[in-house]
């Protein structure tokens, strides 16, 4: 079998129908997994880096369900159902919450009440 060139491989995997390079990632990715070796060794001048897991929204969307209007024009950083800080400035809002060392807090902007819908332009 003629051995096929790196550049040829990547145009033809460009080619390919998004259902196609769904399950070619889903391959790629179980078998570096199963390599703890290529998890540090560069591949073409990149790291494979495992993704991180993120944090249960529910909490989040709990918490601005019952809240929301409390704090409503203000910044707020939230971990999970605990409010970490809230105000009007939000640097000092994000810094709060990076202070406060909670893993992938959510910091967001609550628009008050009466804020007409946001027609585009």
């Amino acid at each position: 079998m003629p051995e096929l060139k790196v550049e040829t491989m990547i145009h033809q995997i460009a080619t390919l129908p998004f259902g196609d390079l769904v399950h070619l990632r889903q391959m790629i990715d179980v078998r570096l997994k199963s390599e703890p070796a290529l998890e540090t060794a560069p591949v073409h001048d990149a790291v494979f880096v495992a993704p991180i897991s993120e944090p249960d929204p529910e909490p989040n969307r709990r918490w601005l369900k019952e809240h929301q209007h409390e704090y409503a024009g203000e910044w707020i950083a939230l971990d999970g159902d605990r409010l970490i800080a809230h105000g009007l400035d939000a640097a000092a809002v994000y810094a709060a919450a990076d202070a406060d060392g909670a893993y992938l807090p959510l910091v967001t902007y609550l628009l008050p009440a009466d804020t007409p819908p946001f027609a585009g332009v």
